[in-house]
């Protein structure tokens, strides 16, 4: 069998589409399972070798005068396809098959710019996480050639080769945990006060061995934050490195950003700290973790600019002390 699998962006989209992925492989062995990326999140799929990557650039496809080329480029690649699986609904993701002239097209029920127009076998849309979403369309497919069991979600990267992190952590009895005080810059109104963090920190450190893990957006950071709180920062690490880091750790604290579902994927434990994100649609897999936020009447909201932030003040590092380590770990199957 010959599948293509689409979604293009972002970080945290490809990673929750992943288990899902790893489910049509172990259902389908042998057959040839190729996946629709941009180019900047081409190596979210170097872990899983029997993904076969077919890369869209992006500044590409950003310019309005090179899209369409682009997207016929792209079609020609993958122009033999028995099927295709948009877990993307947007019209560019949509495109692709449609213009390769793949007969069967499915898609998981969400649908932008009437991308489902361009789907054959498209699904209903349900308000549900995006994992679920995506293993909902796999569990859809599976069924149509007499397979079941395709909706299961399990932790695809908690076993899979990384690149070793090096002596992150001592040889302590103290549970680890990862604070991710940080978020990307369009993601910024997900972002947890960082007096809180300082906070939390302080609550935290005699109980447990905490590292603070700062991304490119949070190195102004480094500089003073380990000093302030006491707590040690990760080293700068490439992205695999920061995974196998993660997977030595008990528990991750983090707002709705791709460090949060990245600790989803690799079986560690997540503590979402939400504000405006959706806790259904944003939400985690059952037992891969908990979520807190207030839930005030403006909350969830896709409002980028709100000068409130109310929904993540009020959401106190006392509640979020007492609510880590909650749960022990998961077993990684």
């Amino acid at each position: 069998m010959d599948l293509v699998l689409l979604r293009l962006s972002a970080l945290g989209d490809i990673l929750r589409v992943m288990p899902a992925w790893a489910n049509l492989w172990e259902a389908f062995p042998g057959s040839r399972l190729r996946a629709v990326v941009e180019d900047r999140h081409a190596f979210l799929l170097e872990p899983l070798p029997w993904l076969e990557p077919v890369i869209v650039h992006r500044k590409q496809l950003a310019n309005p005068f090179s899209a369409l080329g682009e997207l016929k480029r792209v079609a020609a690649l993958v122009r033999d396809g028995e099927a295709s699986l948009d877990f993307h609904g947007i019209l560019k993701a949509g495109l692709i098959p449609k213009l390769a002239g793949i007969a069967e097209r499915w898609g998981d029920g969400v649908t932008k710019e009437f991308s489902g127009h361009l789907q054959t076998h498209p699904l209903p849309y349900l308000h549900q996480t995006r994992y679920q979403q995506a293993l909902g369309l796999t569990e859809a497919f599976g069924r149509s050639r007499g397979i079941e069991g395709l909706g299961r979600f399990r932790p695809v990267l908690g076993q899979v080769p990384l690149q070793e992190a090096g002596s992150v952590w001592p040889q302590n009895q103290k549970p680890r945990v990862v604070l991710v005080p940080g978020a990307s810059r369009r993601g910024a109104i997900k972002r947890w006060p960082l007096h809180h963090w300082i906070s939390l920190a302080q609550r935290l450190k005699e109980r447990c061995e905490l590292r603070w893990s700062l991304g490119p957006e949070e190195e102004a950071l480094r500089g003073w934050l380990p000093e302030t709180t006491g707590v040690a920062a990760l080293p700068p690490l490439g992205f695999w490195q920061l995974a196998s880091a993660l997977r030595e750790a008990d528990q991750v604290v983090a707002p709705d950003t791709g460090l949060l579902h990245l600790a989803v994927v690799l079986g560690v434990p997540a503590l979402g700290l939400y504000g405006s994100s959706d806790p259904v649609v944003a939400g985690l897999p059952p037992g891969a973790g908990r979520i807190l936020r207030t839930g005030i009447s403006c909350s969830p909201c896709r409002e980028r600019d709100c000068q409130r932030r109310q929904c993540l003040e009020e959401l106190l590092p006392e509640q979020v002390s007492s609510a880590v380590l909650y749960q022990p770990r998961p077993i990684v199957s």
